[in-house]
């Protein structure tokens, strides 16, 4: 039998099935499912934020700073006031299916993910090179998720380079996520920060990252970590922050763990063969989707921008 086609291909297929044309931001198929993209500005940060409750209930947690939406908005964050722009609109359409993926009707985590052991509620952002927009991709769902209200959002970030969102944020000392991984005694309910955008916090990557950030995302301890956040707040996303997938093995380390990978791809720029190797090396998390980034539009279609589209 012919070898089956790699989802790059597939993707392709879709895309020319839709219409779409060259310089129109349209999303690849995900596996399985799909979310549709969005317009993406170029990556100005990396952002990771963990809820405020980790661990233990948001009364018990020590008072934390507040992170200002000035200080997000120099991440990348889009305000709340354009009202329902082209962003916002592709941005909804995006969330709408990661929400859909990740919880039930009734509003938490299917059952079926405790014997599978990657919760759907657990989301990594990336993509295959640096610049492609996977970190404003990231912030902005985040915000976006929690702005209206149904879950709280937790954004980690996993993203060891020196611009990254701790470092914008001002938390390049603090500790956070790799402190946990390597001193067992430490709670990450006690190193998250809240924000002005309610329901969402952001745990910042920790000072563990100078010396062994990619040893410790790969073991044993980070996993315990991540699914015991998703497990004991489950109708709260956690959102992480991922590196590159080609720059650095953390994403395809972190990728077994994930319910869910949003996969950023910069249109016109992005080679495919760079996307396929990206995939091949996150292909072990059970739903993947793929979002075209900074499309033009040729042509009137929905939202001024473009006809979005699923597959399955």
């Amino acid at each position: 039998m012919p070898n089956a086609p790699h989802l790059i291909e597939r993707a392709a297929a879709r895309l020319a099935a839709s219409g779409a044309v060259p310089g129109q931001l349209s999303p690849a198929p995900p596996v399985p499912g799909t979310i549709p993209g969005g317009d993406i500005s170029p990556e100005t940060l990396g952002a990771g934020p963990l809820g405020a409750t980790a661990f233990a209930s948001p009364h018990t947690a020590p008072a934390r700073p507040m992170i200002a939406v000035a200080l997000l908005e120099k991440a990348g964050l889009m305000t709340d006031e354009v009202g329902r722009s082209r962003i916002s609109e592709e941005l909804w359409l995006v969330q709408r299916q990661i929400l859909r993926t990740a919880f039930t009707a009734a509003g938490s985590i299917p059952a079926s993910a405790e014997l599978a052991g990657a919760y759907p509620n657990l989301l990594m952002v990336t993509s295959a090179k640096p610049g492609e927009g996977k970190s404003f991709t990231a912030l902005n769902l985040a915000a976006s998720i929690a702005r209206q209200g149904d879950h709280p959002v937790l954004l980690i970030d996993t993203d060891v380079k020196e611009r990254s969102l701790s470092h914008t944020l001002g938390l390049a000392e603090a500790p956070g996520l790799l402190d946990c991984a390597a001193n067992g005694t430490l709670d990450p309910v006690r190193l998250d920060y809240p924000t002005e955008v309610g329901g969402l916090s952001v745990l910042p990557i920790g000072q563990g990252h100078h010396t062994r950030g990619s040893d410790l995302l790969a073991s044993r301890h980070v996993g315990r970590l991540l699914n015991g956040m998703a497990r004991r707040q489950p109708e709260r996303l956690v959102i992480l922050d991922g590196a590159p997938c080609l720059a650095t093995s953390d994403p395809a380390a972190l990728a077994p763990l994930m319910g869910q990978i949003l996969f950023v791809v910069e249109a016109e720029r992005t080679q495919r063969g760079h996307v396929e190797a990206a995939l091949d090396l996150i292909q072990d998390c059970p739903a993947i989707t793929l979002v075209l980034n900074k499309m033009q539009q040729v042509g009137g279609n929905a939202f001024g921008a473009y006809a979005p589209y699923y597959t399955s």
